[in-house]
């Protein structure tokens, strides 16, 4: 799948990448990292890596993984 080669090239963690873009769309670095349970850290590297990805490579993963997140809710 090309979201797991993405998350390898840039040594992501699928979880953590999901529960980020779910944070950090509704909360600023700090309160993302205390929601996730990471460090301010992780979040910032995160963010950075982020924004080295392609336009195309960050929609890609950004997809794939709200489609899993949405498959996993749907089937509770």
């Amino acid at each position: 799948m090309e979201a797991d080669r993405i998350l390898n090239e840039y040594d992501l963690s699928k979880e953590t990448a999901a529960r980020y873009i779910d944070a950090i769309t509704r909360m600023n670095q700090s309160e993302t990292a205390e929601e996730i349970g990471v460090s301010r850290q992780t979040v910032n590297r995160y963010k950075n890596v982020f924004a080295e990805m392609t336009a195309q490579e960050r929609s890609l993963l950004i997809a794939s993984l709200a489609q899993d997140q949405f498959l996993e809710q749907a089937t509770e």
